[in-house]
């Protein structure tokens, strides 16, 4: 049991160092380029929104129950 105490003494300083070297490295840069351009998204966007707008418009069949 006193040897087991005594290694962790001595092993517990290189834990902690590994651990510290770990996180002392540059973490890695993205390299991340769009492939497509966000206009084309805002013009998708911008149909979805008129076909919303439009079918919402439209009257109903039973106008002749509205008021």
């Amino acid at each position: 049991m006193r040897i087991i105490r005594t290694l962790s003494v001595f092993t517990a300083p290189l834990l902690f160092a590994g651990v510290a070297l770990a996180q002392a490295e540059k973490p890695p840069e993205p390299g991340f380029t769009p492939q497509t351009s966000p206009i084309i998204g805002y013009l998708v966007i911008a149909v979805l929104f008129g076909i919303i707008i439009a079918v919402s418009l439209m009257p109903s069949k039973r106008s002749h129950l509205d008021l």
